[in-house]
């Protein structure tokens, strides 16, 4: 059998073809990487702004770990706080002027209503949710079956 002989027309035009497919490749290839590259520097850059506002909206109608909270401002926090040992109980604040507050203003800060039934509770014994979905803004609770009311 013999090899066909391809003319150099042929040559170039085969060689032509190969490139656009090369190119193309190429292309694509780093079209992705700069995605993906973009993508990660974002995140890393703007993480805890993202898992904020995710919190904000994924746990309206759940309970909120302590250490997302400043009892202080009554806000969720982008951050996690302090864990602070106050008259044998536990509170969190996200600074050392927040738990200074706590300590001069002890009965307009440590004590609050429950937001369904309107108890006096202490912020350290109660369960903590959002007052509206999207809003930083905390809610206290005296217990689970109020915690429950609230959201229903």
């Amino acid at each position: 059998m013999k090899k066909k002989k391809l003319s150099k027309h042929q040559l170039r035009e085969k060689q032509e073809i190969e490139d656009k497919k090369f190119n193309r490749t190429l292309i694509i290839s780093f079209s992705i990487l700069i995605v993906v590259t973009f993508s990660v520097l974002t995140f890393y850059t703007y993480g805890c702004d993202t898992r904020f506002l995710y919190h904000k909206w994924a746990w309206y109608g759940k309970e909120i770990p302590g250490e997302w909270a400043c009892m202080n401002g009554n806000n969720l926090t982008m951050h996690k706080s302090s864990k602070v040992a106050y008259n044998k109980k536990a509170y969190y604040f996200c600074s050392q002027e927040c738990f200074n507050h706590l300590t001069k203003h002890f009965a307009e800060v440590g004590m609050v209503p429950d937001a369904f039934s309107g108890d006096s509770i202490n912020k350290a014994d109660a369960l903590i949710g959002l007052k509206e979905k999207g809003k930083p803004e905390l809610a206290y609770f005296k217990n689970q079956q109020t915690f429950k009311k609230y959201y229903e």
